[in-house]
């Protein structure tokens, strides 16, 4: 073997060495554009789901009002009116921040909720007899209210 043939088997190994470095890298690159657009799709999915579900969440919230303000009612039945008043204002806070998610539509719905649970806690705050009542006048509302939700 002379000089030329190893020259030419030298050339032919690095270009052989060349296309399959080639090759790789264009492989990796359609791999890498392929990643990145499942990757966006998931991503915007992703997104979907987290607002669905933050509405979801905010829907069991309004669903959970009644119970909770029935606890009020049973605290106050047991003369218990600083545990009464405590539910009411976690109450409040979770129908806050259920109102954040919910569309202007439903908001409207539930405009009555908050003064008439202010009442209902000033009731209780002053330890009346009639803040059950009143409670129990706020569950019926927001019941009212949840059925239109529900139908609309």
């Amino acid at each position: 073997m002379g000089f030329r043939a190893v020259l030419v088997v030298i050339v032919l190994i690095l270009v052989a060495f060349g296309a399959g470095y080639g090759m790789g890298y264009w492989k990796l690159q359609m791999a890498e554009k392929e990643w990145t657009a499942a990757k966006k799709e998931m991503e915007s999915k992703i997104g979907s789901m987290e607002k669905e579900l933050t509405l979801a969440k905010a829907r069991q919230k309004l669903w959970e009002m009644p119970q909770t303000l029935s606890e009020a009612i049973n605290h106050m039945g047991q003369k218990n009116y600083g545990l009464a008043v405590k539910v009411l204002d976690g109450a409040k806070e979770a129908f806050l921040a259920a109102l954040n998610s919910l569309g202007g539509e439903a908001k409207n719905r539930f405009d009555f909720f908050l003064p008439a649970l202010e009442e209902a806690r000033k009731e209780t705050e002053s330890l009346s007899p009639n803040a059950p009542k009143k409670v129990e006048e706020v569950i019926g509302l927001f019941e009212q209210a949840l059925k239109r939700v529900k139908k609309g």
